[in-house]
């Protein structure tokens, strides 16, 4: 890949990226949300067109070939979430993709590679009774099927814990071992440092580091990417006449979470978490991409039904209560990636978020109270919302949540692919929300400046909970580098249903 990058519409998504893997050789691409990895695989297998830059297999220039053409030359993408032919077996999946090569696979090659990714003996079943690693291990066999030279895995691990990692990273190796070239996207630490010999780090589309695992765990701008690079320092002292301590009991917690577990299909996402919030407090979930973050966040709102334990919100039990419900007791949700209506105005972007049962002066008053938070909404009111900056809109989001009146507030991961100075000033309206008695439950990959509105910190490695505990402490602590870097036991350091309890000024 030589000055390779690709522009959707005003959003440039990969700038400048030049990477060169040799024969045989296992690189890995990693980076946060955003950072433009899956883009890059999509330009390779040619899903996508570059805006500039070129993509070359030995003699043969790739990036104006349709993917048929690139795949029998010798590239194949196995997918992070499979997608078989649930009509067909196991063997028919693998014989599909056997067809995209050239020649096709004849029958004893293609029972090897059943055999290879222990297929073998599943290989008369139907695609969809297996269960995820073996769904899995299906879409590595379909792409090791057409005969690549060059296997490009997109977060293949992602949802695997324990035994099933291990099997994961031990049918990758194997691969690996034939000759077979890897280009690996990942998230899990483990299978990066295990796999690989050499890391690309992206961030914002445009490459920052290259090195060996152990390089890029240490390098001081790759931890400012994954921890973040302010220091939380404003938004502290803004928020610190409200953190002192009432000399009274703590009030009954607010939301309540016990032994939750939550996923999708076959993949656990979560596992055994339990949680306490009190009134007024600030909770930060932390962890890598796939550590369980957003799964969270849907569970409590009801967008993902809890397959064991119990959630209770204001003394009730909501864990198997409607979404809409949730919302009337006073739980509001601020997704990932804002999801404003683009079309709508800023105005009517509000509006929606209220009840519908509100009186108008009801919504008028709700709308100013936002306002006061967030003055630019008031300014553009009659503004398309798509028109507005990613901060602006990002601001809108939280503020058709606050339309609810909440006295919860989830955001998920408000800050992303945000300048500073926007976060910045979300950062300050939180520390405001707050002060007005609100709860929130700020889940964000930027660590520095989460902790520094926090009360209390949990950690959060492939659905468990790696820590709990102060935040003022967190940084120094073993447990984030595990999350975030693998330097140390993947294992977590508490038992998957530890108790977090939070109550008003009490740090323990």
């Amino acid at each position: 890949m030589r000055g390779l990058g690709k522009r959707f519409g005003g959003v440039t998504a990969l700038e400048g990226v030049g990477l060169t893997v040799a024969p045989g050789e296992a690189v890995a691409v990693i980076g946060p949300n955003g950072a433009g990895k899956s883009t890059l695989l999509k330009l390779i297998s040619g899903v996508h067109r570059p805006s500039e830059g070129e993509v070359r297999l030995g003699e043969h220039q790739l990036d104006r070939m349709p993917p048929h053409r690139i795949t029998r030359l010798g590239v194949a993408l196995a997918h992070q979430v499979p997608r078989p032919f649930h009509g067909l077996t196991v063997r028919d999946n693998v014989r599909v993709g056997s067809m995209a090569g050239r020649p096709q696979m004849h029958r004893d090659e293609l029972e090897e590679v059943l055999a290879l990714c222990q297929l073998d003996t599943k290989a008369s079943r139907p695609a969809d009774s297996l269960r995820v690693l073996d769904l899995k291990r299906l879409e590595v066999a379909r792409a090791l099927a057409t005969r690549p030279q060059v296997l490009m895995l997109d977060e293949v691990a992602a949802g695997l814990v324990g035994r099933e990692l291990d099997e994961a990273i031990d049918l990758i190796r194997q691969v690996h071992s034939r000759g077979i070239t890897v280009l690996l996207v990942e998230h899990i630490e483990r299978v990066v440092r295990e796999l690989v010999d050499r890391v690309l780090v992206l961030n914002w589309g445009r490459p920052i580091v290259e090195g060996t695992p152990a390089e890029i765990a240490a390098n001081d701008e790759v931890r400012a990417v994954y921890l973040g690079d302010g220091d939380g320092s404003t938004a502290r002292l803004a928020r610190a006449p409200a953190t002192n301590p009432p000399t009274t009991a703590a009030a009954d917690p607010v939301l309540t979470l016990e032994g939750v577990s939550a996923g999708y299909g076959d993949m656990v996402a979560l596992r055994g978490f339990s949680l306490q919030v009190s009134p007024g407090q600030i909770v930060s979930v932390l962890g890598a991409n796939g550590a369980g973050k957003s799964t969270l966040c849907a569970t409590v709102m009801g967008a993902v039904q809890a397959r064991s334990g119990s959630l209770r919100a204001f003394g009730k039990d909501i864990t198997r209560m409607p979404t809409h419900d949730r919302a009337r007791l006073g739980i509001a949700y601020c997704q990932e990636g804002r999801r404003i209506f683009t079309a709508l105005t800023v105005a009517e972007n509000l509006a929606l978020g209220a009840p519908l049962s509100l009186a108008k002066d009801q919504v008028r008053r709700r709308m100013e109270r936002v306002h006061a938070v967030f003055p630019v909404l008031a300014e553009r009111a009659t503004q398309q919302a798509g028109t507005m900056s990613g901060g602006q809109q990002q601001m809108l989001a939280v503020g058709r949540a606050l339309m609810a009146d909440p006295k919860v507030l989830i955001c998920d991961e408000i800050s992303l692919g945000l300048a500073p100075v926007a976060i910045d000033a979300l950062y300050q309206a939180l520390v405001e929300i707050n002060s007005q008695g609100v709860a929130i439950v700020l889940v964000e990959q930027n660590v520095t400046r989460a902790l520094g509105i926090s009360d209390h910190a949990v950690v959060l490695s492939r659905g468990l909970i790696s820590y709990s505990g102060d935040p003022a402490g967190l940084l120094g602590d073993d447990a984030l580098d595990a999350a975030y870097f693998g330097t140390a036991d993947d294992r977590p350091a508490s038992s998957p249903s530890i108790s977090l309890s939070v109550s008003e000024g009490d740090p323990s």
